[in-house]
Protein backbone atom coordinates (compact mmCIF):
# COMPACT_ATOMS: atom_id res chain seq x y z
CA UNK A 1 0.00 0.00 0.00
CA UNK A 2 2.82 2.42 0.83
CA UNK A 3 4.38 1.75 -2.57
CA UNK A 4 1.12 2.55 -4.35
CA UNK A 5 0.70 5.79 -2.45
CA UNK A 6 4.29 6.79 -3.23
CA UNK A 7 3.73 6.02 -6.92
CA UNK A 8 0.96 8.64 -6.99
CA UNK A 9 3.66 11.26 -6.41
CA UNK A 10 5.81 10.18 -9.37
CA UNK A 11 3.79 11.87 -12.10
CA UNK A 12 0.26 13.02 -12.95
CA UNK A 13 -0.49 9.99 -15.14
CA UNK A 14 0.38 7.54 -12.34
CA UNK A 15 -1.66 9.55 -9.86
CA UNK A 16 -4.61 9.51 -12.25
CA UNK A 17 -4.28 5.75 -12.80
CA UNK A 18 -4.09 4.82 -9.11
CA UNK A 19 -6.94 7.21 -8.24
CA UNK A 20 -9.16 5.76 -10.96
CA UNK A 21 -12.21 3.90 -9.53
CA UNK A 22 -11.61 0.96 -11.88
CA UNK A 23 -8.07 0.58 -10.54
CA UNK A 24 -9.36 0.80 -6.95
CA UNK A 25 -11.94 -1.92 -7.61
CA UNK A 26 -9.35 -4.16 -9.28
CA UNK A 27 -7.02 -3.69 -6.31
CA UNK A 28 -9.83 -4.54 -3.90
CA UNK A 29 -10.85 -7.68 -5.82
CA UNK A 30 -7.23 -8.85 -5.85
CA UNK A 31 -7.03 -8.51 -2.08
CA UNK A 32 -10.35 -10.30 -1.57
CA UNK A 33 -8.86 -13.41 -3.20
CA UNK A 34 -6.33 -13.67 -0.38
CA UNK A 35 -7.27 -16.09 2.40
CA UNK A 36 -5.95 -14.04 5.30
CA UNK A 37 -6.48 -10.44 6.31
CA UNK A 38 -3.67 -7.92 6.45
CA UNK A 39 -4.38 -5.98 9.61
CA UNK A 40 -6.43 -5.60 12.75
CA UNK A 41 -7.91 -2.23 13.62
CA UNK A 42 -8.71 -1.79 17.31
CA UNK A 43 -10.67 0.97 18.96
CA UNK A 44 -8.77 1.35 22.18
CA UNK A 45 -11.50 2.71 24.45
CA UNK A 46 -14.28 5.22 25.15
CA UNK A 47 -11.85 7.71 26.64
CA UNK A 48 -9.77 8.13 23.48
CA UNK A 49 -10.47 9.27 19.95
CA UNK A 50 -8.00 6.99 18.25
CA UNK A 51 -7.60 3.58 16.70
CA UNK A 52 -4.59 1.29 16.61
CA UNK A 53 -3.64 -0.85 13.62
CA UNK A 54 -1.84 -4.17 14.14
CA UNK A 55 -0.42 -6.87 11.89
CA UNK A 56 -3.07 -9.61 11.76
CA UNK A 57 -0.59 -12.49 12.01
CA UNK A 58 2.29 -11.22 14.14
CA UNK A 59 0.12 -8.90 16.31
CA UNK A 60 2.70 -6.11 16.21
CA UNK A 61 1.47 -2.53 16.19
CA UNK A 62 1.83 -0.75 12.86
CA UNK A 63 0.55 2.72 13.71
CA UNK A 64 -2.07 4.76 15.60
CA UNK A 65 -4.84 6.87 14.08
CA UNK A 66 -6.43 9.96 15.58
CA UNK A 67 -9.75 11.50 14.57
CA UNK A 68 -10.91 15.06 15.25
CA UNK A 69 -12.56 14.94 18.64
CA UNK A 70 -15.19 17.52 19.58
CA UNK A 71 -15.55 18.22 23.27
CA UNK A 72 -17.17 15.40 25.28
CA UNK A 73 -17.31 13.11 22.22
CA UNK A 74 -15.87 9.62 22.05
CA UNK A 75 -16.30 7.26 19.13
CA UNK A 76 -17.86 3.91 18.35
CA UNK A 77 -17.63 1.86 15.16
CA UNK A 78 -21.06 1.23 13.63
CA UNK A 79 -20.00 -0.78 10.59
CA UNK A 80 -17.15 -1.90 8.36
CA UNK A 81 -16.90 -2.87 4.70
CA UNK A 82 -13.99 -3.36 2.29
CA UNK A 83 -11.47 -1.88 4.70
CA UNK A 84 -13.56 1.21 5.52
CA UNK A 85 -15.10 1.94 8.93
CA UNK A 86 -18.24 3.97 9.71
CA UNK A 87 -17.70 5.89 12.94
CA UNK A 88 -19.79 8.21 15.07
CA UNK A 89 -20.21 9.29 18.67
CA UNK A 90 -20.66 6.76 21.47
CA UNK A 91 -22.37 8.56 24.35
CA UNK A 92 -25.02 11.29 24.07
CA UNK A 93 -25.19 10.65 20.36
CA UNK A 94 -27.72 12.80 18.53
CA UNK A 95 -28.49 14.11 15.07
CA UNK A 96 -25.69 16.66 15.37
CA UNK A 97 -23.07 14.01 16.14
CA UNK A 98 -20.41 13.78 13.41
CA UNK A 99 -20.30 10.68 11.21
CA UNK A 100 -17.03 9.67 9.56
CA UNK A 101 -15.92 7.10 7.01
CA UNK A 102 -12.37 6.03 7.81
CA UNK A 103 -9.93 4.01 5.71
CA UNK A 104 -7.07 3.09 8.06
CA UNK A 105 -4.94 1.65 5.22
CA UNK A 106 -4.44 5.05 3.60
CA UNK A 107 -5.16 7.05 6.79
CA UNK A 108 -7.97 9.00 5.14
CA UNK A 109 -11.28 9.94 6.72
CA UNK A 110 -14.33 11.73 5.36
CA UNK A 111 -16.91 13.62 7.43
CA UNK A 112 -20.44 13.05 6.15
CA UNK A 113 -22.86 15.94 5.55
CA UNK A 114 -25.15 16.99 8.38
CA UNK A 115 -28.53 15.39 9.00
CA UNK A 116 -31.61 16.56 7.07
CA UNK A 117 -34.05 15.63 9.84
CA UNK A 118 -34.73 18.84 11.74
CA UNK A 119 -37.29 17.66 14.30
CA UNK A 120 -36.32 16.58 17.77
CA UNK A 121 -35.49 12.89 17.53
CA UNK A 122 -33.48 10.26 19.34
CA UNK A 123 -30.62 8.65 17.49
CA UNK A 124 -30.99 4.87 17.25
CA UNK A 125 -28.31 3.32 15.07
CA UNK A 126 -26.23 3.38 11.90
CA UNK A 127 -25.37 0.80 9.25
CA UNK A 128 -22.75 0.81 6.50
CA UNK A 129 -22.22 -1.36 3.44
CA UNK A 130 -21.60 -1.64 -0.30
CA UNK A 131 -24.39 -1.53 -2.90
CA UNK A 132 -22.96 -3.66 -5.70
CA UNK A 133 -25.49 -2.87 -8.43
CA UNK A 134 -25.05 0.86 -7.89
CA UNK A 135 -21.29 0.57 -7.27
CA UNK A 136 -21.84 2.78 -4.24
CA UNK A 137 -21.22 2.79 -0.49
CA UNK A 138 -24.25 3.58 1.66
CA UNK A 139 -24.75 4.65 5.26
CA UNK A 140 -28.17 4.03 6.82
CA UNK A 141 -29.27 6.15 9.79
CA UNK A 142 -32.27 5.21 11.92
CA UNK A 143 -33.78 7.74 14.35
CA UNK A 144 -36.81 7.61 16.63
CA UNK A 145 -39.44 10.23 17.41
CA UNK A 146 -40.74 9.71 20.97
CA UNK A 147 -44.21 11.23 20.55
CA UNK A 148 -45.20 10.62 16.94
CA UNK A 149 -47.34 7.95 15.34
CA UNK A 150 -44.65 7.29 12.73
CA UNK A 151 -41.99 6.95 15.37
CA UNK A 152 -39.07 5.89 13.13
CA UNK A 153 -37.37 7.82 10.35
CA UNK A 154 -34.66 6.46 8.08
CA UNK A 155 -32.11 8.29 5.94
CA UNK A 156 -29.69 6.77 3.42
CA UNK A 157 -26.38 8.39 2.52
CA UNK A 158 -24.72 7.77 -0.86
CA UNK A 159 -20.94 8.17 -1.04
CA UNK A 160 -21.15 8.51 -4.82
CA UNK A 161 -23.60 11.45 -4.54
CA UNK A 162 -22.32 12.70 -1.17
CA UNK A 163 -25.86 13.35 0.03
CA UNK A 164 -28.55 12.05 2.39
CA UNK A 165 -32.12 11.23 1.38
CA UNK A 166 -35.06 10.09 3.46
CA UNK A 167 -36.84 6.83 2.62
CA UNK A 168 -40.29 5.58 3.63
CA UNK A 169 -39.21 2.15 4.91
CA UNK A 170 -38.83 1.74 8.68
CA UNK A 171 -37.66 -1.14 10.91
CA UNK A 172 -40.42 -3.69 11.77
CA UNK A 173 -40.00 -3.28 15.54
CA UNK A 174 -41.84 -1.47 18.32
CA UNK A 175 -41.04 2.02 19.54
CA UNK A 176 -39.43 0.53 22.66
CA UNK A 177 -37.06 -1.75 20.73
CA UNK A 178 -33.36 -1.40 21.52
CA UNK A 179 -30.33 -1.85 19.29
CA UNK A 180 -27.92 -2.93 22.06
CA UNK A 181 -24.75 -3.44 19.98
CA UNK A 182 -23.26 -0.49 18.11
CA UNK A 183 -21.77 -2.42 15.21
CA UNK A 184 -24.00 -3.41 12.31
CA UNK A 185 -23.05 -6.41 10.17
CA UNK A 186 -22.78 -6.09 6.39
CA UNK A 187 -23.04 -9.35 4.42
CA UNK A 188 -24.03 -10.12 0.81
CA UNK A 189 -25.75 -6.80 0.18
CA UNK A 190 -27.67 -6.70 3.48
CA UNK A 191 -27.21 -4.90 6.79
CA UNK A 192 -28.04 -6.80 9.99
CA UNK A 193 -28.74 -5.48 13.51
CA UNK A 194 -29.58 -7.33 16.71
CA UNK A 195 -32.72 -5.84 18.31
CA UNK A 196 -34.31 -6.43 21.71
CA UNK A 197 -37.98 -5.91 22.63
CA UNK A 198 -37.82 -5.24 26.41
CA UNK A 199 -41.55 -5.75 27.04
CA UNK A 200 -41.52 -9.16 25.34
CA UNK A 201 -38.01 -10.24 26.41
CA UNK A 202 -37.54 -11.09 22.74
CA UNK A 203 -34.39 -10.74 20.65
CA UNK A 204 -34.44 -10.75 16.85
CA UNK A 205 -32.46 -9.61 13.83
CA UNK A 206 -33.49 -6.70 11.62
CA UNK A 207 -32.11 -6.74 8.08
CA UNK A 208 -31.97 -4.01 5.45
CA UNK A 209 -31.53 -4.71 1.73
CA UNK A 210 -29.21 -2.06 0.28
CA UNK A 211 -30.67 -2.66 -3.19
CA UNK A 212 -34.45 -2.62 -2.57
CA UNK A 213 -34.07 -0.53 0.64
CA UNK A 214 -36.56 -2.69 2.53
CA UNK A 215 -36.38 -3.85 6.16
CA UNK A 216 -37.24 -7.36 7.34
CA UNK A 217 -37.28 -9.17 10.68
CA UNK A 218 -35.49 -12.49 11.20
CA UNK A 219 -36.41 -14.56 14.25
CA UNK A 220 -33.72 -16.32 16.27
CA UNK A 221 -33.63 -20.05 17.06
CA UNK A 222 -36.43 -20.98 19.49
CA UNK A 223 -33.92 -22.09 22.11
CA UNK A 224 -32.58 -18.52 22.31
CA UNK A 225 -35.99 -16.98 23.03
CA UNK A 226 -35.86 -15.04 26.28
CA UNK A 227 -32.19 -15.74 27.07
CA UNK A 228 -30.54 -13.14 29.26
CA UNK A 229 -27.37 -12.71 27.20
CA UNK A 230 -27.76 -11.07 23.81
CA UNK A 231 -26.15 -12.98 20.92
CA UNK A 232 -24.10 -11.28 18.23
CA UNK A 233 -24.72 -11.59 14.51
CA UNK A 234 -21.61 -12.48 12.49
CA UNK A 235 -20.42 -14.15 9.29
CA UNK A 236 -19.01 -17.64 9.83
CA UNK A 237 -18.05 -20.10 7.09
CA UNK A 238 -19.59 -17.72 4.54
CA UNK A 239 -23.01 -17.91 6.23
CA UNK A 240 -25.05 -15.57 8.39
CA UNK A 241 -24.44 -16.75 11.94
CA UNK A 242 -25.14 -16.11 15.61
CA UNK A 243 -22.59 -16.31 18.40
CA UNK A 244 -24.28 -16.94 21.75
CA UNK A 245 -22.29 -17.14 24.97
CA UNK A 246 -23.49 -19.00 28.03
CA UNK A 247 -22.05 -20.14 31.32
CA UNK A 248 -22.53 -23.65 32.69
CA UNK A 249 -20.81 -24.99 35.83
CA UNK A 250 -18.42 -22.02 35.80
CA UNK A 251 -17.35 -22.77 32.23
CA UNK A 252 -17.99 -20.33 29.40
CA UNK A 253 -19.25 -21.73 26.10
CA UNK A 254 -19.90 -20.11 22.74
CA UNK A 255 -22.62 -21.70 20.60
CA UNK A 256 -22.37 -20.93 16.89
CA UNK A 257 -25.59 -21.04 14.87
CA UNK A 258 -25.64 -20.69 11.07
CA UNK A 259 -28.42 -20.22 8.53
CA UNK A 260 -28.85 -23.22 6.23
CA UNK A 261 -31.76 -23.20 3.75
CA UNK A 262 -33.45 -20.39 5.71
CA UNK A 263 -33.24 -22.43 8.93
CA UNK A 264 -31.02 -21.91 11.98
CA UNK A 265 -28.72 -24.89 12.60
CA UNK A 266 -26.32 -25.41 15.49
CA UNK A 267 -22.85 -25.51 13.91
CA UNK A 268 -20.61 -26.12 16.90
CA UNK A 269 -19.91 -25.23 20.53
CA UNK A 270 -16.58 -23.85 21.69
CA UNK A 271 -15.20 -23.87 25.22
CA UNK A 272 -13.86 -20.39 25.85
CA UNK A 273 -10.68 -19.60 27.83
CA UNK A 274 -11.09 -19.66 31.59
CA UNK A 275 -11.36 -16.16 32.99
CA UNK A 276 -13.44 -14.01 35.24
CA UNK A 277 -15.59 -13.00 32.28
CA UNK A 278 -15.47 -13.11 28.51
CA UNK A 279 -16.66 -10.42 26.13
CA UNK A 280 -18.67 -11.17 23.02
CA UNK A 281 -16.72 -11.91 19.84
CA UNK A 282 -15.26 -8.62 18.69
CA UNK A 283 -14.59 -9.58 15.10
CA UNK A 284 -14.56 -12.55 12.73
CA UNK A 285 -11.66 -13.01 10.32
CA UNK A 286 -12.01 -14.38 6.81
CA UNK A 287 -10.34 -17.60 7.97
CA UNK A 288 -13.23 -17.97 10.48
CA UNK A 289 -11.04 -17.34 13.51
CA UNK A 290 -12.49 -14.74 15.85
CA UNK A 291 -11.25 -12.32 18.47
CA UNK A 292 -12.57 -11.85 21.96
CA UNK A 293 -11.47 -10.21 25.19
CA UNK A 294 -10.12 -12.25 28.09
CA UNK A 295 -10.51 -10.35 31.34
CA UNK A 296 -7.86 -11.08 33.93
CA UNK A 297 -9.22 -12.38 37.23
CA UNK A 298 -9.97 -9.62 39.74
CA UNK A 299 -9.10 -7.11 37.00
CA UNK A 300 -5.53 -6.87 38.28
CA UNK A 301 -4.20 -6.33 34.74
CA UNK A 302 -5.57 -5.00 31.48
CA UNK A 303 -7.68 -7.40 29.40
CA UNK A 304 -5.94 -9.39 26.66
CA UNK A 305 -7.08 -9.86 23.08
CA UNK A 306 -7.50 -13.58 22.35
CA UNK A 307 -7.62 -15.29 18.95
CA UNK A 308 -9.94 -18.31 18.90
CA UNK A 309 -9.84 -21.07 16.29
CA UNK A 310 -13.26 -22.81 16.31
CA UNK A 311 -12.06 -25.61 14.02
CA UNK A 312 -9.01 -26.62 16.06
CA UNK A 313 -10.84 -25.50 19.24
CA UNK A 314 -7.83 -23.54 20.42
CA UNK A 315 -7.36 -20.07 21.86
CA UNK A 316 -4.21 -17.99 21.68
CA UNK A 317 -3.28 -14.85 23.57
CA UNK A 318 -2.15 -12.24 21.05
CA UNK A 319 -0.25 -10.21 23.64
CA UNK A 320 -2.29 -7.13 22.74
CA UNK A 321 -3.50 -5.33 25.86
CA UNK A 322 -6.87 -3.61 25.71
CA UNK A 323 -8.68 -1.17 27.92
CA UNK A 324 -11.81 -2.31 29.75
CA UNK A 325 -13.76 -0.09 27.38
CA UNK A 326 -12.38 -1.57 24.15
CA UNK A 327 -15.40 -2.59 22.13
CA UNK A 328 -14.28 -3.00 18.55
CA UNK A 329 -11.76 -5.20 16.77
CA UNK A 330 -11.97 -5.82 13.04
CA UNK A 331 -9.74 -7.76 10.67
CA UNK A 332 -9.53 -6.16 7.26
CA UNK A 333 -7.69 -6.13 3.96
CA UNK A 334 -6.08 -3.00 2.59
CA UNK A 335 -8.07 -0.99 0.06
CA UNK A 336 -7.89 2.35 -1.75
CA UNK A 337 -11.52 3.30 -1.02
CA UNK A 338 -11.83 7.03 -0.14
CA UNK A 339 -8.52 7.83 -1.88
CA UNK A 340 -10.29 10.57 -3.85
Amino acid sequence: MKSLLRCRCVCKSWKSLISNPDFMNAHLKRNVLKNACDHLVIHTGYDVSGFSVYDAEEFTKRFDLELPRPKHVSYAVYGSCNGVLCISATWRVNLASPIYLLNPSIRVFKKLPDCHILQTAHFVTLGFGFHERGDDYKVVRVVRFPRKKDFFAVEVYSLRLDTWRRITATPPVSQQARFPQPKCLFFNGFLYWITVEPSQHCTSIVSFDLDSEVFQKIMLPDILFGVASVPTVQVFEESLSLFHQRKDDNVWYCDIWVVEADTWTMNRTIILPRSESVAWPLGIRTDNKFHLVRHVRNMQRDPILVLCDPVLRRAKDTGISLSYHSQFVDAYRESLILLN
